[in-house]
């Protein structure tokens, strides 16, 4: 049995091994602390990242949204451009048609007219036989063929003697100009006529104008030299010019569209103006509202047909929004990959407001009729307009038509006026061709010029006049300088 001493120092041994452990428990419970403190630091500065990174998600998931969106209605508009010259092509290949190609059975033949003028007979045999030589003599039995030929024609240069007289009463020396010739012009108006059809009929480059003046008639000339007659030609056709202008002007329905133009290898735009009797162009360096602001004066009239491009939007003056424009876009935004439903459902609502106006447009005029219909598509349109959408190709159509608002119904109100802008598609279409030829005007003065002639043909195309006989009446009429020959 142990003492009470040694009781006492075994108790103080296990005291100080007890202290020990303490000292060690108690540096390791620190040391954990330590490290606890330091992991919910890092965990508070990570969820402040986190926290940060989020927002920035957000932000760029709004901003990919934005993009798409937009990138959407890039893909809309080129869509559109594309559209004013190619379109889709919606027939079956010859494979899968079941209709024969030609004429249908039971359908008369169309055949060419004969001549009504026979300028000369010829009487056609052979001397020998082409088969094996035998000599032949000839018979009274006859086919007969009618063969309409142009003849290989040469330029024919004539010489005038111009007399110079005197007026008493101006008292100044004056001089007439020839029939059939151009003041200052060594070359006559059949040559002109043809450069004239070659260059805004047929879209021929100058260089090839050269070709074929050279080939067809022998004639040499350098593009310089048809340039240049050209702008006599633009010189002489300005009042006409400003004639077309006016009757734009005082139309009851006119249209108007828009394409780009290179002037000097810079940016540009050619604006078209028409009626179904006349076209207007203006090469311009803007695409701003001043041009068409311009072009109609301060109190225009009549009813403007045009797309849903905004430089018309503020014009005072009554418009038509075109309905091809907008169903195109709504359907290339049904076609695209991932359209919602919402969009889809959107198309087929327009596709029926359209075909349901339309039916309305061929109706006889009545005005207290129209109004009240245009009251009740009015308040379907505003239905679209105020309805939620979340879909952002919804969203995109649905804005278009907020733009329009009630310029979309205009043709209910007012009679003659198309639902489309296809009339100024067609007209735009000669100058976006000759774009794609030429790439555009090498100077303002040049872009003036083709402005000009090509107004002036155009709008002899859309009267059904002949081109030759128009172009030179227009270019010698009203013109007292035209002096008389010796017999006349």
């Amino acid at each position: 049995m142990m003492t009470h001493a040694e009781e006492l120092t075994r108790l103080r041994a296990e005291a100080r091994d007890l202290r020990k452990r303490n000292a060690t428990v108690e540096r390791a419970h620190a040391a954990q602390q330590t490290r606890a403190d330091t992991f919910e630091k890092k965990v508070i500065t990570a969820s402040k990242k986190i926290k940060i990174l989020e927002e920035k998600v957000a932000e760029l998931e709004t901003e990919n949204a934005d993009l798409k969106s937009r990138l959407g209605l890039e893909i809309d508009k080129a869509k559109t451009y594309a559209g004013m010259i190619f379109k889709a092509n919606t027939k079956k290949s010859s494979i899968e048609s079941t209709n024969q190609r030609g004429a249908q059975s039971g359908h008369p033949a169309h055949v060419r007219p004969q001549p009504e003028r026979i300028d000369s007979e010829v009487s056609v045999h052979l001397s020998n036989c082409y088969d094996c030589g035998t000599k032949l003599s000839q018979t009274t039995s006859v086919d007969e063929r009618i063969v309409t030929d142009v003849p290989q024609t040469t330029t024919v240069t004539t010489k005038y003697s111009i007399q110079r007289q005197w007026c008493t009463t101006c008292h100044k020396e004056v001089r007439g100009i020839p029939q059939g010739t151009l003041p200052r012009s060594s070359f006559g108006i059949g040559i002109l006529t043809r450069i004239l059809f070659y260059k805004y009929r047929l879209r021929t480059p100058l260089a090839r104008i050269v070709e074929a003046l050279e080939s067809q008639y022998g004639l040499s000339m350098s593009e310089g030299g048809i340039q240049s007659l050209l702008r006599t030609t633009k010189t002489t056709f300005t009042k006409q010019y400003n004639t077309i202008l006016e009757e734009i002007r005082n139309a009851p329905v006119k249209h108007a569209d828009e394409t780009s133009w290179r002037i000097e290898g810079a940016n540009g735009w050619c604006w078209l103006f028409a009626t179904p009797t006349a076209a207007l162009y203006t090469i311009e360096e803007t695409r701003g509202k001043e041009v068409p602001g311009r072009i109609f004066g301060r109190d225009p009239t009549g009813v403007l047909v045009r797309d849903d491009y905004c430089g018309y939007k503020k014009l005072p003056m009554v418009q038509q929004s075109c309905w091809a424009h907008l169903l195109r876009v709504s359907h290339d935004a049904v076609e695209r990959e991932g359209a919602s439903r919402a969009v889809e459902a959107l198309h087929t609502e327009l596709k029926i407001l359209f075909d349901e106006i339309d039916a309305i447009a061929q109706t006889p005029f009545k005005p207290r009729v129209r109004k009240q219909q245009y009251v009740r598509y009015l308040s379907r349109v505003d239905a679209i307009i105020n309805r939620r959408y979340t879909d952002t190709d919804a969203k995109a159509i649905q804005t278009r038509i907020k733009n329009q608002q009630g310029n979309l119904l205009t043709t209910i109100l007012y009679d003659t006026v198309p639902l489309t802008n296809n009339f100024a598609e067609r007209m735009i279409r000669p100058m976006v061709i000759t774009r794609k030829i030429s790439g555009g005007s090498q100077s303002a003065d040049g872009a003036a010029t083709h402005s000009v002639n090509m107004s002036i043909v155009q709008t002899l195309t859309l009267k059904g006049q002949s081109f030759f006989e128009g172009i030179r009446h227009l270019l010698q009429a009203n013109n007292p300088r035209y002096a008389l020959g010796e017999d006349e």
